[in-house]
């Protein structure tokens, strides 16, 4: 059985596995409308309504199957879907979930972004790619209290997300410096902290666009801290962390020349082992690596339900770089 309801909607669907350039929080919020539409009830018999949310749920898990936002989002809806007794009823509870996620979305983000001027030295430079609406509030929100003086994007090609990025900070007044990707490790001595954001967290990894995995490797040999800005729809443990993939690779992106003995390899997203990270900055808080295993490894075998915002917000400790909440990065006595 293929995706339920109208031609329209399975153009929608197709259009969302197409999206290799907008992020986790657009993404999950596509994947709530079109949860929400499909949930009406239109006269389907129950077993039915059960089926087609049930098939729609695990396609759109299969277009986006690296994004945490978009899991957490179908889970959701598939939750009410499995308590539902009648169609009629089904439909209003997976339609106010769907409404009711993408209320607190707005505000998890935003509260997500308000935590990085606390934790950046002032005047800071930081550097960054790809495209994460979390990360451009974050950028904002430092630059309004006067703690970030310039940012430098990596290009994130193929899609070019940086460069969007760039323009879009750019329009707003930030000072921002666009580089080549195969630029942004060597760069990275240059700043005082990389920023970026999470399509999920596991309790042992970022998942995020290509390039992240060698920031982190720079930002530890460099002893530069890595920031993580995201909201808690995307910490992910017990069964669904097990259900992210990273999608296949995408070779039409790299040109071989036609060569056949020439064999092109092209990953748009890869996972980053969390203990690179200093600090996730969060919703629900200001979280070292550890504090975020130890709350998802408690989920390990239940559903793996995201931290609920306004959570007890956790004590931060670091050693290399030093990151306090209060004083923001101290980098090495020799920089």
């Amino acid at each position: 059985m293929g995706v339920p309801d109208s031609g329209d909607m399975r153009r929608q669907v197709a259009a969302l596995a197409r999206d290799r350039v907008s992020g986790a929080t657009a993404l999950a919020r596509r994947a709530a409308r079109l949860l929400r539409s499909a949930a009406r009830d239109d006269g389907r018999g129950f077993a039915r309504w059960q089926q087609d949310l049930r098939v729609l749920g695990e396609t759109l898990v299969a277009a986006q199957p690296a994004m945490g936002s978009v899991l957490t989002v179908v889970d959701l809806a598939l939750s009410e879907v499995a308590r539902a007794q009648t169609v009629r009823a089904g439909a209003r509870a997976v339609q106010r979930a769907m409404e009711r996620y993408v209320r607190r979305q707005v505000t998890a983000v935003e509260r997500a972004a308000r935590r990085l001027p606390g934790v950046l030295p002032g005047r800071a430079v930081v550097l960054t790619l790809s495209s994460s609406e979390v990360v451009y509030r974050a950028l904002l929100a430092a630059r309004r209290r006067g703690r970030l003086a310039r940012v430098v994007v990596a290009e994130s090609r193929p899609g070019r997300e940086g460069e969007a990025l760039a323009r879009r900070l750019a329009a707003r007044g930030v000072p921002v410096t666009v580089i080549v990707d195969a630029l942004a490790p060597t760069v990275v001595g240059e700043v005082d902290a990389v920023v970026v954001g999470a399509d999920a967290v596991t309790a042992t990894a970022v998942w995020h666009k290509c390039g992240t995995f060698g920031l982190a490797l720079a930002a530890r040999a460099t002893r530069r801290p890595l920031l993580v800005v995201t909201s808690t729809d995307r910490l992910l443990g017990g069964s669904l962390a097990g259900r992210l993939r990273l999608p296949g690779t995408e070779p039409r992106h790299i040109s071989t020349g036609r060569r056949k003995p020439v064999h092109a390899l092209d990953r748009l997203f890869e996972a980053t082992p969390l203990r690179l990270v200093a600090a996730v900055l969060t919703d629900a808080g200001t979280m070292a690596p550890e504090t975020v295993r130890r709350r998802l490894r408690a989920r390990k075998a239940g559903r793996g339900r995201p931290v609920e915002a306004g959570s007890r917000r956790s004590a931060v400790s670091f050693t290399s770089p030093r990151l306090d909440t209060k004083r923001g990065v101290r980098h090495a006595a020799s920089r």
